[in-house]
């Protein structure tokens, strides 16, 4: 198969483990109510392991840390770039709070529980690649919690600089280090080492099964009315990777690090986008129906990305 089919058939995959959640909320076997219970355990035990079972198979080499090193800041640049530039472009209407929404949404994306996944199954024979997709996700929290949550409420008290150093993915980031400086995980019981590769390997359908019961609950006619949502989506989908790969075009980075990456930046809106909009009370129902119609929109945006030239 070529890197297309491969992209194109993981990802309609992973879309169709929204239809046992959707319908569960139809047939009243699960409810709405439900979700921040499902998104909790995505969060603090879905994302260490993620990150623990990636660096656990990878064999430590300087090169390896250099390299993560500047993906790492590549793809903190890329995001915090895009933002400020969307905030000069909306201009004027910067303050409004859809806008301010859809700042977010173009750049916060699902990186760990969609888009890693899709890296494992596009470069099975990199594991760096998949390490290099957690230093994304330590990078977006950064994001997260200190540019993105200052555009969203225009309000600096808002910003933490300590959850943007501690929190799920860089907590799970630090467990995971010593395994992979010292080759820890080699030495694990394959027990150990199976049931961690179980929980790693529940958060992708996980995630998405809360995306069917969130769009189960919701009202599908106010989706598509709201031209914002499409804004939102194309640029997430396509404008952000595509401004992605102009950048890392630019950097010293092997083709398989350069290609994660931009895929990375095509996932679809992260439930950040939603959480944070619903805490601050800045038109959630935008958030929500972002993430649902970005999720569903991927399926086409998304492998497409693998053709784009000099990536592999």
């Amino acid at each position: 198969m070529t890197t297309f089919q491969i992209a194109l058939t993981n990802v309609l995959v992973t879309l169709v483990c929204i239809v046992p959640g959707f319908l569960l909320c139809k047939f009243k076997k699960a409810f709405a109510d439900h979700i921040p219970t499902i998104s909790g355990i995505l969060v603090y035990i879905g994302t260490p392991f993620l990150e623990f079972t990636s660096f656990a198979s990878l064999k430590y080499e300087p090169s390896h840390l250099a390299q993560m090193g500047i993906f790492f800041a590549v793809s903190l640049v890329a995001q915090l770039s895009f933002c400020l530039l969307f905030y000069l472009i909306a201009g004027k209407r910067r303050h409004e709070r859809e806008t301010r929404v859809i700042n977010i949404a173009s750049v916060l994306g699902n990186v760990g529980f969609f888009g890693l996944p899709i890296i494992r199954a596009l470069l099975p024979d990199e594991p760096l690649a998949v390490c290099c997709a957690v230093m994304f996700i330590v990078s977006m929290n950064i994001v997260t919690f200190t540019l993105g949550v200052y555009l969203l409420t225009g309000d600096k008290k808002h910003i933490s600089v300590r959850a943007a150093l501690l929190n799920p993915a860089t907590v799970g980031l630090l467990i995971s280090l010593p395994f992979y400086f010292f080759d820890l995980g080699s030495k694990l019981p394959d027990a150990v080492t199976s049931m961690a590769g179980n929980i790693a390997g529940m958060t992708a359908p996980l995630c998405m099964f809360v995306v069917g019961l969130r769009l189960a609950a919701s009202d599908l006619k106010k989706v598509v009315k709201r031209p914002g949502v499409y804004l939102a989506s194309g640029l997430k989908l396509i404008a952000f990777p595509l401004f992605c790969y102009g950048l890392v075009l630019l950097v010293p980075l092997p083709p398989a690090l350069k290609f994660t990456l931009v895929i990375l930046s095509a996932t679809p809106c992260a439930s950040h986008t939603l959480n944070f909009s619903e805490i601050y009370h800045v038109d959630p129902e935008i958030a929500a129906n972002c993430i649902f119609v970005s999720t569903l929109l991927c399926f086409l945006t998304l492998p497409l990305m693998t053709l784009l030239p000099g990536l592999t």
